[in-house]
């Protein structure tokens, strides 16, 4: 299956096969997003969900505490190198 996935900072949209980490894909197109460390630790790849937050894969608990700490009162945001893509999203960089 073929999904997009629009970076907003960017003005651009990549389609890609499904069930891929972000991570990944920013590797192979390149983007604003920032990715310090890849493994939960740092918060640097925070991003905004648009839309198409239900596709990507859940929070995990070591995520959620990091998220509660640097976005609190925001649902749509998530640490990019956590997330696995099986649907279109739109995404930003979080402010």
């Amino acid at each position: 299956m073929i999904v997009s996935i629009h970076f907003e900072d960017d003005d651009k949209t990549v389609q890609v096969k499904a069930n891929q980490r972000l991570t990944k894909i920013c590797d192979e197109h390149p983007s604003s997003i920032f990715f310090g460390c890849r493994s939960v630790a740092c918060g640097t790849c925070l991003i905004e969900v648009v839309s198409g937050i239900e596709n990507l894969t859940p929070v995990r608990d070591e995520e959620q505490i990091l998220l509660d700490v640097l976005a609190p009162d925001n649902p749509n945001v998530r640490l990019a190198c956590q997330c696995v893509i099986q649907g279109d999203i739109r995404i930003r960089v979080a402010n």
